[in-house]
């Protein structure tokens, strides 16, 4: 089952329980879905309508008629790795306002954050662990032959791109730093 599909399943067994807050918070990640997917056929339609710009700058009639053939698909839908990072994108987005409300003594709050977060993980493909981080982690640093704090700056893009969606970036900073700081 794809993940939207999954998604709309689990929108359906909510309602049913009478669970209003994993409907909202489902409904919430369909509407970020929704708009993802409106913003990938916007630049879909724009990439193609530069393409023809640039074809037919000299036949004003032939790019007029080669712009009203493009069809903008929005309802086209996301492949289950763009859905994955919408997602963790509203992980994020909770986890950084769960941080604010308890920076700020509202405790009640971030604790409705935190939950919101939790329920959008079972979403998510399984996270790796700090252990299972680590060596992985050692032998990139060895394979690219840095050392030193200052090469985080070549570390973390390249650590971002690896282990996108099996880790998070604070994990991966965190491990790159106590990696780096020991060579």
């Amino acid at each position: 089952m794809l993940l939207h599909e999954r998604l709309n399943s689990d929108l359906k067994d909510a309602m049913r329980s009478g669970d209003k807050a994993r409907v909202e918070l489902i409904r919430t990640t369909r509407a970020a879905l929704q708009t993802a997917q409106l913003e990938a056929a916007k630049q879909r339609y724009d990439a193609a309508a530069r393409e023809i710009e640039a074809k037919y700058a000299d036949d004003a009639e032939a790019r007029d008629a080669a712009l009203s053939a493009i069809s903008a698909d929005a309802h086209a839908p996301l492949d289950d790795a763009a859905v994955v990072a919408i997602i963790i994108k509203e992980v994020k987005r909770r986890r950084d306002a769960a941080e604010i409300y308890h920076k700020a003594g509202r405790e009640d709050l971030a604790a409705s954050e935190e939950a919101e977060a939790q329920m959008l993980e079972i979403y998510l493909p399984k996270q790796l662990s700090l252990e299972e981080l680590r060596p992985q982690v050692a032998a990139l640093i060895a394979e690219l032959g840095l050392s030193g704090a200052s090469s985080m700056g070549k570390l973390m893009p390249v650590l971002m791109e690896r282990f996108k969606g099996q880790a998070e970036g604070r994990v991966l900073s965190q491990v790159a730093r106590e990696l780096l700081a020991g060579n």
